[in-house]
């Protein structure tokens, strides 16, 4: 599954456009080392995907919005975040479940995870956050149907769109 987070211009009569390259940052969990870092962040923003889609960050078609009144609370949640990275050994493996393949033992999980570049991925999203208090958007999270509106992925032909 992809996930992407991005800047969107908040307006209650706008359909869901597609995020601009420079402005989002998307997560590959299909990967897992992109996986590994996603399950490092997405614990910290699930009230918000409880509280707009009403399930888990974890699950398919999730779709939430950090509004300008939430933006505050996402840096702190990021400052903590940070200072929880930097208590890390320099790598380290998360376990992240076990894989099956058929005829095959049950293989854990585990891969190679750099506190570098978990905090590079939480400055990024402080960057993203700062810009959207500066330039007063909101900050949004997709996934599934809702990552491809917010890419631009056409839909195939005869789908409606909500």
């Amino acid at each position: 599954m992809h996930h992407i987070i991005g800047l969107y211009t908040s307006k209650k009569t706008e359909r869901l456009w597609p995020l601009g390259p420079e402005d989002r940052i998307v997560f590959r969990s299909d990967c897992f080392h992109a996986f590994g870092y996603f399950s490092l962040i997405a614990p910290a923003f699930e009230r918000y995907a409880q509280r707009d889609a009403r399930i888990s960050i974890t699950s398919m078609n999730v779709m939430f919005r950090l509004r300008t009144d939430d933006l505050a609370d996402a840096l702190a949640i990021l400052n903590d975040l940070e200072t929880q990275l930097y208590q890390q050994p320099t790598s380290w493996q998360e376990y992240l479940g076990e894989i099956q393949h058929p005829r095959q033992e049950k293989r854990p999980i585990k891969p190679l995870l750099f506190r570098r570049r978990a905090v590079r991925i939480v400055q990024r999203l402080r960057a993203l956050i700062l810009k959207a208090q500066a330039q007063d958007k909101c900050l949004v999270y997709g996934n599934g149907v809702c990552y491809r509106a917010l890419c631009g992925i056409k839909m195939p032909p005869g789908t409606v769109y909500s």
